[in-house]
């Protein structure tokens, strides 16, 4: 007999990286062992969720939302939220993002329930709601690491890697890149535009890294709240030559095929998609020391970690886009490595999981 589970997220629609990473643990779900339903307490896109709608059954939500919405929603006791969309039983509910969906199904009179936190909450905002979870599962080694330090249980405490299908991106990377490399070496970033992306620092480390090395370009792959005021920047700054902002792509593989490196520049991270995306690309990567990048350069084994400030990274992406030899050593081990990024592994370790998660009653 399959298992009944429900997944509930905020929203489940394109340029949203959470409603990617369930769609696609779900698409890679056994569908003769599992019965899915899916709740988007916000909005929920059909395009977006095409190639798994046969696996799923949907619960609406409230279908819509504006800005400061989910603010009027977290005035509403989370009990309401769920009696209101929640009408059948299931073997397991998952809470799969922060927010409403967290505080709902730590309110359920379910005892089986897992919280999937993917950026870390530096801040145990949702601490109380945490505690009612049998288990909290992270997206890195590293944010369950930090959790039991955060004082709680280990037992209660695990980590589940996303899932990344390689086979899309793989076929998707061997179209046509309609950019040409104009300087020895290509750095390249795909992310949203968006402050806590930490583009506008990046800018300001690419002014001074340019002066002292000619020979590098930057791409950025992405669209965002930020974008006019980035392309601002590069025309005060006379960096067009260096910097080359592509917008939104519905395909940012062709571009990131290209890289010699691939960099993370953000605030804060879970564990980066497109940074374990350009390691199963084979592209060694550079980041910022956020949630996951310890681990990436240990599984990929090269690229580095740096400090997270504008001093460190300038003088650290200085330092190694001058080292021909370490970036001719790091894409060596990257093609060597880039299978560990494949999803069979993953899917077992993420099967696991949700099927221990049902034994808690």
């Amino acid at each position: 007999m399959k298992k009944k589970i429900l997944f509930v997220t905020n929203h489940f629609r394109f340029s949203n990286g959470v409603a990617t990473v369930l769609r696609n643990l779900i698409a890679n779900l056994d569908e003769n062992e599992y019965d899915i339903s899916l709740l988007a307490i916000y909005e929920f896109n059909q395009e977006f969720a095409a190639p798994i709608m046969h696996k799923i059954k949907v619960i609406p939500g409230y279908n819509f939302y504006f800005r400061g919405f989910d603010k009027i929603i977290n005035l509403i006791p989370p009990e309401r939220i769920y009696k209101k969309f929640v009408k059948e039983k299931y073997d397991l509910e998952v809470a799969f993002q922060f927010g409403i969906p967290t505080k709902c199904i730590a309110v359920s009179p379910n005892p089986n329930k897992l919280c999937w936190m993917h950026g870390y909450d530096t801040k145990m905002v949702l601490r109380e709601y945490y505690k009612m979870f049998p288990k909290v599962i992270n997206v890195a080694k590293s944010g369950r690491d930090r959790m039991i330090k955060d004082g709680f249980e280990p037992e209660k405490c695990d980590y589940c890697y996303n899932i990344i299908d390689e086979t899309p991106i793989l076929e998707l990377a061997k179209e046509k890149c309609p950019i040409t490399k104009k300087h020895k070496y290509c750095v390249i970033n795909v992310s949203r535009l968006t402050p806590e992306k930490g583009f506008m620092r990046y800018l300001e480390c690419i002014k001074e890294i340019v002066k002292k090395n000619k020979n590098v370009e930057f791409w950025i792959i992405g669209g965002g709240s930020e974008e006019n005021k980035m392309r601002q920047f590069i025309k005060d700054n006379s960096l067009e030559e260096y910097v080359i902002m592509t917008g939104k792509q519905t395909n940012p593989y062709k571009f990131l095929k290209e890289a010699d490196l691939y960099f993370c520049a953000s605030y804060r991270e879970g564990f980066s998609t497109s940074c374990q995306e350009a390691a199963l690309l084979g592209i060694p990567v550079a980041s910022v020391e956020v949630g996951g990048a310890i681990e990436l350069k240990e599984l990929s084994g090269c690229g580095c970690v740096i400090k997270n400030d504008k001093e460190d990274i300038c003088n650290e992406l200085t330092r190694v886009l001058k080292n021909e030899e370490l970036l001719k050593e790091w894409k060596e081990q990257a093609n060597i490595s880039k299978r560990l990024f494949y999803k069979e592994e993953r899917i077992k370790q993420a099967d696991s999981i949700l099927k221990a998660g049902m034994n808690n009653a």
